[in-house]
């Protein structure tokens, strides 16, 4: 049984053979395996990453507000 667990990096619902715990200073978080090699690469390829993540969170966003909008 896969259960999804909420990635605090990427905001996204990821099974949990894609995630890892990891520390931070405020305490343990689960993290994808997509955004920690991201981070790891060069900064072109974390700025587009960052892009990317940006981008669908606005277009999440755009969407409720639609969704409420209607209501």
């Amino acid at each position: 049984m896969s259960t999804n667990i909420y990635c605090y990096h990427c905001h996204v619902q990821h099974s949990r053979d894609e995630m890892r715990l990891v520390v931070t200073k405020t305490g343990k978080r689960w993290r994808c395996e997509r955004s920690i090699k991201s981070a790891q690469a060069n900064k072109e390829a974390r700025d587009a990453f960052g892009r990317r993540i940006t981008a669908i969170n606005k277009a999440e966003t755009q969407a409720n507000i639609r969704m409420r909008s209607k209501d």
